[in-house]
């Protein structure tokens, strides 16, 4: 295992010569370890002591850089772990060079990775059972304060870390080229940002008792500021993960073009287990009824041509642009169509399959020029005139109002606002779309919010989709989540020109014929 003791410096001149003498031995010119200390600029001389101990004692394994300019706490961060990407090392310890933390228990933080290679994260954890921080002179509010703060990210980050806020970590550099660091602050909470892409990425965590010394640059690093900015980035971490809000920094693969790490897991997922466009076209006969012939446009993994398939023994084609390892079931056909750039295979399948239903559910939004797309299906020269089901994210539903009230208008991975949607609309928009492009709408229906993605209980989610459900009926267009219309394509004027010129002909050749 190649690994990196990063040395975090800024002004740590009378500290810097205990920090590098503190270092154990079996990690001082190691062939597989590397001290790399990076200092932010400082007006001090701590390269000069460094360079003068590494000089004096004989200890090769050392680089020291300076930044010229200085980049923050968190950019010096930043500039650390491109060095460990860059030089494809393993695990990289972050240390700082000031009195807090100790490096003779530095081998703790490095023991998980040795044991299993799946950790991405090792926190030497300040408030363990063996080590107490009031021993390390920590006064007794700050210590409050830090718990505080620890139990509410907790909270909102939906994990159960003993110390957000420690000082002494380690990384797999593995799991830090799979996150966005680079986009994070610059400031102190650079630190509460990494944990929060690292948690969104999946890595495992460990925490290990550490002793800590409450030192002159603690009181930097926390105080409201901090702790206002911690908890913000908590928030909306939260907030991104039941896609109520969007920050790139937690989407890597979007944020990161040479992402290399396992493809993404579908952001779609099933919705047949909340009121939704999904689960109603699934059960109510009145929609698609028993034995139809459904073409399921946007299918995505299959999961609601798997229901019509095995609840109501439809006979059903998925189009989606998915490859077809990613369809969840061979019980109905799949064709694979990426609509922008193929329409003309989805329109020869549309000529050719005689379909009694198609459904476009929560698909509409995702097409660059809808006008152009819908017209052409609904001036297909059908011998029997499907009914289209089309469904949509309600862009004036009431937590968007309030949103653009406050000032804020985000995009989230999934939800009305999802990052992918290239247009947004209304229900009054929504329903003018198919009137202007050839449809006619038959009926319509609205779906509360899924309150269950907010990880709430099934009890309180039913509570308050009844509520809602309650409320769209008075305002369905504040309170409707989502809405479904159901219609059919009007005759097109060309075609009904030429209807009515036949028949013209038709009634010449009668009259002029000899009685």
């Amino acid at each position: 295992m190649r690994l990196l003791i990063f040395v975090l410096s800024y002004d740590a001149e009378r500290h810097i010569e205990r920090v590098l003498e503190e270092i154990p031995p079996e990690f001082k010119n190691a062939s597989n370890v590397q001290i790399l200390l990076i200092d932010d600029a400082s007006p001090d001389d701590t390269i000069g002591v460094a360079r003068a101990y590494a000089m004096r004692t004989g200890l090769r394994n050392i680089r020291l850089l300076k930044n010229q300019i200085n980049q923050g706490y968190g950019g010096n961060q930043k500039i650390g772990y491109t060095y460990a990407i860059r030089e494809n090392f393993d695990v990289v310890v972050r240390l700082h060079a000031g009195d807090q933390f100790t490096p003779k228990v530095l081998q703790l933080l490095v023991e998980p990775f040795e044991k299993d290679l799946q950790v991405g994260c090792v926190l030497g954890a300040r408030f363990g059972p063996r080590h107490s921080p009031l021993e390390g002179g920590m006064p007794l509010f700050k210590l409050v304060g830090d718990r505080i703060l620890t139990a509410t990210q907790n909270r909102l980050a939906g994990v159960r870390f003993s110390d957000w806020h420690t000082g002494y970590r380690a990384y797999s550099v593995r799991a830090l080229s799979r996150i966005a660091f680079a986009l994070d602050t610059n400031d102190f909470h650079f630190d509460t940002e990494i944990l929060l892409q690292l948690i969104q990425s999946g890595s495992k965590f460990v925490e290990v008792d550490i002793p800590a010394h409450c030192g002159s640059g603690a009181w930097r690093a926390h105080g409201l500021r901090y702790a206002k900015n911690a908890l913000k980035a908590s928030a909306k971490f939260m907030l991104q993960k039941h896609q109520l809000f969007y920050d790139v920094r937690f989407h890597p693969d979007v944020a990161m073009s040479d992402f290399e790490g396992e493809p993404p897991e579908p952001v779609y997922r099933d919705k047949l287990d909340s009121l939704s466009p999904h689960s109603m076209v699934c059960s109510a006969a009145s929609w698609v009824p028993d034995g139809s012939t459904v073409l399921d446009v946007g299918s995505a993994s299959g999961y609601v041509a798997e229901e019509l398939t095995r609840r109501k023994s439809c006979r059903v084609t998925g189009v989606d642009v998915l490859p077809a390892s990613q369809v969840s079931s061979r019980i109905f056909r799949y064709e694979r169509i990426d609509l922008e750039a193929d329409e003309e295979r989805l329109h020869a399948l549309v000529d050719s399959g005689n379909f009694d239903v198609i459904l476009m559910l929560d698909l509409i939004e995702h097409v660059a020029a809808p006008e152009r797309f819908l017209l052409h299906l609904s001036s297909r020269p059908f011998r029997s005139a499907p009914k289209f089901i089309f469904s949509t994210g309600n862009v004036g539903f009431v937590v968007i109002r309030l949103m653009l009230l406050l000032g804020h208008f985000n995009y989230g991975r999934k939800g009305i606002l999802d990052i992918t949607h290239k247009r947004l609309f209304s229900v009054h928009t929504f329903r003018n779309l198919l009137e202007q492009t050839g449809f006619v709408t038959q009926r319509e229906a609205y779906f509360p919010f899924p309150f269950r993605a907010l990880g709430l209980s099934a009890r309180t989610s039913r509570f308050l989709e009844k509520v809602n459900v309650l409320l769209i009926r008075i305002r369905p267009r504040l309170f409707s989540y989502q809405v479904m219309l159901e219609a059919i394509p009007l005759t097109t004027p060309q075609a009904t020109l030429e209807e009515s010129i036949r028949s013209e002909f038709g009634s010449r050749l009668d009259s002029a014929a000899p009685r």
